[in-house]
């Protein structure tokens, strides 16, 4: 029984008014003190058995200090009541003084209980179990000693030693009886046997009525067997250690209570086997009393030793349960070999293989070991397992050597259509007495993240080719421009030089000017060469107007560059998109027009945007020679270069995708979708420019 201090009794008998608690305590105090008065020696003198040092220390250790006056008080009047009003064992100022020490012997025992114990006792552990009756042994001694003064003081009783250990002897029974009796049926309370619970309630009750027979056949002198061993009284430790190794605090304690009244009466009336011990009064007690201290000590210790053990194998039980279930549910393959014959380790790296070949068996294992090997059954020999097992097991040699550990030997698993799973196994070598007796196995399946891996090195690759092909594109496009800067900018800006030299040399010699039409007209060819370089960079009225002006002005530019009917189709609704995937939406449809150029073969195309389900959708199609969508993997260094490969990047990082439905012979359609930008994070000057068709 372990309760802590906000659960049990604890946490109810704090709700309680220190006068209620005295209240509900004296009548339990009076009845104790009452039975006590009955069981003395001699009269007057002291008991044979004092159930009331149970009680009092009892009702201190459950109720919080500010309680313990009002049970003082409650005590110190029950006990002067049974005293002088109901029995008249005492005269009234004895019964004052053999209440008081009765009460200080308590306070003693609770004190010494709290200090070195605590509040709450854990009857289901050996320490505090020995530890209570050590202390409670303790306190009862010195108010035996105390009372024993008291009653050869007052004249009352004129044998002080007798006195003393009588009084110490029922002290302590009461309290080592009594106490934990209290204590375990306040923590748990009343509890109704249902099920499970009413079979071990019909072995109790079995239990005490054959502890009763045999204690009634011990003491009450009816009748006695020939053989002496069946009369002795010890007989009576058989069924309470029967009762002890199957019941609790509560049943052993009452079952200690049973003996010791029943004992005592038929002690006190002259009959059982310590009826003869002595002729003087205390001789028969105080043989039963050591007897029943031999008896109830031991037992109070046997008790919480064996409640200790069930609790921790209950506790070692569920812990081995909750153990085995997260092996066996987890998502790592965890196995064990056993060894049928230990290896000798001193066997060289092959003949331990060999051994480990002949003898080696999966004693264990859990649901994802069987699922990756496939069958796996527990008790198979090795060698009828896949070879991954078989390499695995082969590094054992190895991790013998290396302090009996493997770590992560990657190991293949071959599949179907070539899907092979690729496990890292751990393996943990178990020694004893210089030969291998078992082998413990972790397998992780890193398929996953193998495939991972190579994912990302081929994206590496991808991305240094990507941007090895940028650099020259960017090149490339330096060099376009020069190239049209000389060959047309250039030489008419040379043209121009000419022209201006020759008017000048007409006006210092005086002679007519040439003709400026020739001038005028590579003016204009300049002026065209140079639009013509600025709207390649930056086509007019993207920025300014939107993403349906830049493909409607692209749409145009394309059919004249290739002499094709090219139609812009546009839905007429507002299509919001930032800057950075305006560009990159222009900057895609313009790749899509320059493979139609280079493979379609088309002479008809027609580019359409529009909003649908709230993201811009832009569907470029073409009635050209088309090719099979398999053939395509989007690589760069695959068909379809550099140019789906990039648009297809840049549109997975905005949120965006690609579609491509093509057929030989039946024409291609690519669509590509953004996301639009919310209206509230639109700027003021951006807008849908209208579309028309061409």
């Amino acid at each position: 029984m372990q309760v802590t201090p906000e659960t049990g009794w604890a946490a109810r008998a704090a709700r309680w008014h220190p006068a209620a608690a005295a209240a509900a305590f004296f009548p339990v105090h009076f009845a104790a003190t009452a039975i006590g008065n009955e069981l003395l020696v001699a009269t007057p003198s002291a008991a044979a058995f004092w159930p009331a040092s149970g009680t009092l220390i009892a009702a201190l250790l459950l109720f919080p200090r500010r309680a313990w006056p009002w049970l003082f008080a409650s005590g110190f009047l029950a006990e002067y009541s049974a005293y002088t009003g109901l029995q008249h064992v005492y005269p009234a100022r004895t019964a004052a003084l053999i209440g008081l020490v009765n009460i200080g012997q308590n306070l003693l025992a609770a004190e010494l209980v709290g200090r070195w114990i605590g509040p709450r006792i854990d009857f289901a552990a050996v320490v505090p179990t020995a530890r209570l009756v050590l202390l409670l042994l303790i306190a009862t001694f010195f108010g035996g000693f105390g009372g024993a003064a008291v009653l050869v003081w007052s004249g009352t009783a004129p044998d002080f030693w007798n006195n003393q250990q009588a009084w110490w002897l029922s002290g302590f029974l009461g309290a080592a009886i009594v106490v934990p009796l209290i204590l375990s049926w306040a923590e748990r309370g009343l509890r109704f046997a249902t099920g499970q619970r009413r079979r071990a309630a019909g072995l109790a009750l079995l239990q005490l009525a054959i502890l009763i027979v045999v204690v009634w056949h011990v003491f009450s002198g009816q009748f006695h067997f020939e053989l002496v061993a069946l009369d002795s009284p010890f007989l009576i430790y058989a069924v309470l250690l029967w009762i002890v190794s199957t019941g609790g605090t509560r049943r052993s304690t009452f079952a200690l209570l049973l003996v010791a009244a029943i004992s005592l009466d038929y002690t006190l009336t002259g009959s059982g086997p310590f009826s003869g011990a002595s002729s003087a009064p205390f001789g028969p007690i105080l043989n039963l009393q050591a007897f029943l201290v031999l008896v109830v000590v031991p037992l109070l210790v046997v008790q919480a030793s064996i409640a200790e053990k069930r609790l921790a194998l209950a506790r070692v039980s569920a812990s081995d349960e909750r153990y085995r279930a997260f092996v066996s549910h987890s998502s790592e393959a965890i196995f064990r070999f056993e060894l049928s014959q230990p290896m000798p380790l001193l066997l060289a790296a092959i003949e331990q293989r060999r051994w480990l070949d002949r003898h080696a068996y999966i004693a264990e294992s859990n649901q994802a070991f069987r699922a990756a090997t496939g069958n796996g059954t527990q008790g198979e020999l090795l060698t009828r397992h896949p070879a991954w097992l078989e390499r695995c097991l082969a590094t054992v040699p190895d991790a013998i050597t290396s302090g009996g550990q493997a770590q992560n030997v990657e190991c293949v698993l071959p599949g179907p259509y070539g899907l092979d799973r690729t496990l890292l196994v751990s393996l943990s070598t178990e020694v004893e007495a210089g030969a291998l007796q078992r082998v413990w196995g972790v397998a992780r399946d890193i398929t996953q993240l193998r495939a991972v891996q190579q994912q990302l090195e081929l994206q590496q690759r991808e991305l240094r080719a990507l941007a090895a092909e940028l650099t020259l594109t960017e090149e490339r496009a330096r060099r376009r421009i020069a190239a049209d800067l000389h060959d047309g900018l250039a030489q008419s800006l040379v043209g121009l030089k000419m022209h201006i030299a020759a008017i000048r040399s007409a006006v210092v010699q005086g002679r007519p000017l040439p003709d400026l039409s020739a001038l005028e007209l590579t003016i204009a060819e300049s002026t065209a060469q140079v639009r013509s370089l600025m709207t390649s960079l930056m086509p007019p009225g993207l920025y300014d107007h939107g993403i349906v002006a830049g493909l409607s002005w692209l749409a145009d530019d394309f059919g004249k560059r290739q002499r094709a009917e090219v139609h812009f189709e546009d839905d007429q609704q507002p299509k919001p998109l930032n800057e950075p995937t305006t560009v990159l939406v222009y900057q895609a449809a313009r790749q899509l027009l320059q493979n139609v150029a280079r493979h379609a073969q088309a002479r008809v195309v027609t580019i359409r945007t529009s909003v649908v389900d709230h993201r811009f959708e832009l569907t470029v199609s073409d009635a050209g020679v088309g090719f099979n969508v398999s053939d395509l993997s989007f690589l760069p260094t695959q068909r379809g270069g550099f140019g789906l490969y990039s648009i297809r990047e840049r549109l997975s990082i905005i949120g965006g995708t690609i579609e491509i439905d093509s057929a030989p012979d039946r024409g291609t359609r690519v669509r590509i979708t953004a996301p639009l930008q919310p209206v509230a994070e639109v700027p003021a000057r951006t807008g849908s420019a209208g579309s028309r068709g061409s």
